[in-house]
């Protein structure tokens, strides 16, 4: 937590601060010399972070730079107290590029991936004055003078900055404030130079234009923002300027409209993932006068507006036909250039025998912008070209003259809320669960890496258990029948899986031979690579099967209709909501698990393997729950993880010795000498098991189970 204080001084404040030596019982010391400082402030095209309350910095110094991110907090008379994290850069500004940090992975989350780019630069010459009492060092003073560069604008700046070290407190900071009234003229400042640069973009601030830095890019140019046109109306001038070119009929223009709403309202909200959020709003509840799969075409187009695309990852297009499909991405195109027009103040776009859009020399940044979003539309529309003139329309003569969007929107969390519907809350968080499954189903069919079948099965494990948690919610055949479909496709993975899981535990035992030993266990190793091979034939077949494109576009279907297949109320007559479903579905599987808790110890292997089952599904159920549980769901998660992986190495031996059986190796002295290590290693489990299950069943583990429900 950073705290400081910021002043606005004049020249001569400055610089007899700058002589200052002691000021009541505190002593100062100065550094030899001033530093020059660069300080970039970076933001996503579409704001995330200005709307998320974040400022990100790059700060040049020397040959040092230094990222740092601020975020959220609160300011009053100049005192500013914010979340801070900071990283030394030894690369390049991506985060990506970032050694891993508490502020790498922050600032991912807060950008969720999306490009960075420049908006305001800060040139500041510094002077510092450390503040110590009674030998330690309680807060740094900072003098600084110089710009704040935003677009073509300017504004000079001179300030004292007072930010409490760790030996100090808020007592040294007040007393300090206090001193310094005393002897100065000070004028609190509760605008960071971030704000500042922000609204010189705005041209609010009255200065007159500068020459701008050649090496930072306009951001956005002298458009006051009240006049600028929304994303709807961009979209919209975009669509009836370029029909031509994207051949699509008038009823999809309120599409487009809608889809351009939606995304403009997850922006405005701080949606950490304003493309994901916009789908999910634009799917929270069915939209009047659009059929289903009209309002699937405009959860889609939203979700194209991710920095990467990737539509065969998307539940809203996977359910369409395909002439559906196709006006999906043809909105979804036309959504990512009208969002990059954003970026600057002037843009014409006509459609000769190629899409043309053409901006003024000084909107560069939103010409390389158009240019990184045009991938979409090339594909699905066609040709487009991107050139700059020395002037061009502005862009509120690009947009037309409809009304805005009178639509009430429905806030959609990023995850379960205890107090909404469970209905459409279940459907909300089985999309997510079925990206990651297709996410991993491109990797299953491109290559041979084993953690990506590990995955994908595990995907499909978890949308059948979720499915199950949702019981008496949805329609109960509809269930059971995409169940069944998820059920055959874990099958073909399980094939692969066992495989992987037997070839892994064979090389890591070994990896611990002796060297000289290690070709004995080459036999079992080769018979086992000879059956994978047909086994990863038989999951590429099944993926690539009819019937699998069937089970994906009906559970996809499922997934993007809101009000869909919904089960008979409860007695009570009233909708579940997400509190109300919740807490008996986590408490009955664990009273499944705990049921195993007599015979734990002594008893055979295949009773266990069912303990083990038990276990995945009330750990299913609180990932399931978990945005509802909040935090403390990692306390629930963690003693069944163990527990998972201590059954899971006694089952691997079960499995390991009815494999060798299998091939025909009983008598391998390799495969022998593999067995006897896994019942070594399973007698070890055997020993810790009944320590693991208490930490998983016991009462301190009821007691934070019943402490997660009644929170819900």
């Amino acid at each position: 937590m950073e705290i400081e204080a910021k002043f606005v001084v004049d020249a001569a404040t400055l610089a007899a601060l700058a002589d200052l030596r002691a000021l009541g019982p505190y002593e100062l010391a100065a550094t030899p010399h001033a530093e020059v400082q660069r300080n970039t402030y970076f933001d996503t095209a579409d704001r995330r972070l200005s709307a998320l309350r974040c400022g990100l910095r790059v700060r040049l110094v020397g040959e040092r730079r230094v990222a740092t991110l601020k975020r959220g907090g609160q300011v009053r008379d100049g005192v500013h107290e914010r979340g801070e994290w900071e990283v030394e850069l030894d690369a390049g500004d991506a985060p990506e590029q970032w050694p891993p940090s508490e502020a790498r992975d922050q600032t991912l989350a807060v950008t969720g991936g999306a490009e960075l780019l420049p908006v305001v630069l800060v040139r500041t010459t510094r002077r510092h004055l450390y503040a110590s009492l009674q030998g330690r060092r309680v807060a740094e003073l900072s003098l600084d003078e110089g710009a704040i560069e935003a677009g073509a604008r300017a504004l000079p700046f001179r300030e004292l900055e007072i930010e409490l070290l760790a030996g100090g407190d808020r007592a040294d900071l007040d007393a300090l404030i206090a001193l310094l009234h005393e002897h100065f003229p000070l004028q609190p400042e509760d605008r960071s130079k971030l704000a500042r640069g922000l609204e010189l973009l705005g041209g609010s601030t009255g200065e007159k234009p500068v020459s701008p830095d050649p090496m930072t890019p306009t951001f956005l140019a002298d458009e006051p923002p009240a006049s600028r046109p929304t994303l709807p109306a961009l979209a919209l001038g975009l669509f009836d300027r370029t029909a031509d070119a994207h051949r699509l009929s008038g009823s999809a223009r309120r599409l487009a409209q809608l889809a351009a709403t939606f995304y403009e309202a997850a922006l405005h909200a701080g949606a950490e993932q304003p493309a994901r959020s916009a789908r999910d709003a634009a799917l929270a509840a069915p939209i009047d006068g659009l059929s289903p799969n009209e309002q699937a075409v405009v959860a889609a187009a939203t979700a194209l507006m991710r920095e990467r695309p990737r539509p065969s990852r998307e539940p809203s297009l996977l359910r369409l036909p395909s002439g559906a499909r196709r006006q999906a991405l043809r909105l979804g195109a036309l959504l990512r250039v009208a969002s990059a027009l954003q970026v600057g103040s002037t843009a014409a776009v006509h459609h000769g025998e190629l899409t043309t859009v053409t901006l003024a020399w000084r909107d560069t940044e939103a010409a390389r912008l158009v240019e990184t979003r045009a991938d979409l539309w090339r594909r699905a529309i066609g040709g487009l070209v991107v050139r700059q003139t020395p002037d061009g329309e502005r862009l509120s003569e690009l947009a037309p003259d409809d009304a805005p969007l009178s639509l009430e929107m429905t806030e959609v969390p990023d995850g379960l809320r205890g107090d909404e519907g469970v209905a459409e809350g279940a459907r909300r968080v089985l999309r997510r669960f079925f990206e990651r499954m297709l996410a991993r189903e491109e990797e299953v069919r491109g290559g041979e890496e084993p953690e990506d079948v590990h995955q994908m099965r595990v995907s499909t494990r978890r949308l059948r258990a979720s499915l199950q948690v949702t019981e008496g919610v949805f329609d109960a055949k509809v269930i059971r029948e995409h169940r069944r479909g998820l059920q055959r496709v874990a099958q073909a993975l399980g094939e692969v899986r066992d495989r992987d899981v037997f070839l892994g535990s064979l090389l890591a035992h070994q990896e611990r031979l002796p060297e000289e030993e290690r070709p004995i266990i080459e036999p079992l190793l080769a018979a086992v690579r000879v059956e994978r091979g047909p086994a990863r034939e038989r999951l590429v077949a099944t993926l690539g099967s009819k019937r699998y494109r069937r089970i994906k576009r009906a559970f996809a279907a499922f997934l993007t209709t809101p009000g869909a297949d919904i089960g008979p109320l409860p007695e009570t007559g009233v909708p579940p909501r997400v509190r109300d479903l919740a807490g008996s579905a986590i408490w009955r599987r664990y009273e499944q698990l705990r049921a195993f808790e007599s015979i734990v110890g002594d008893t055979p292997d295949e009773r266990l393997h069912v303990a083990r089952i038990a276990g995945k599904r009330l750990r299913y159920a609180l990932e399931f729950f978990a945005d509802a549980i909040g935090p403390r769901v990692d306390e629930a998660l963690a003693p069944l993880a163990d527990l998972q992986e201590a059954l899971g190495a006694l089952q691997d031996a079960v499995v390991a010795r009815a494999h060798v059986r299998a091939l025909g190796l009983e008598q391998d002295p390799g495969a022998q000498g593999y067995l006897a290590a896994l019942e070594e290693t399973g007698a070890r489990q055997g020993a810790e098991l009944p320590r693991i299950w208490e930490r998983a069943t016991g009462e301190s583990y009821r007691r934070l189970l019943a402490e997660i429900i009644v929170d819900i």
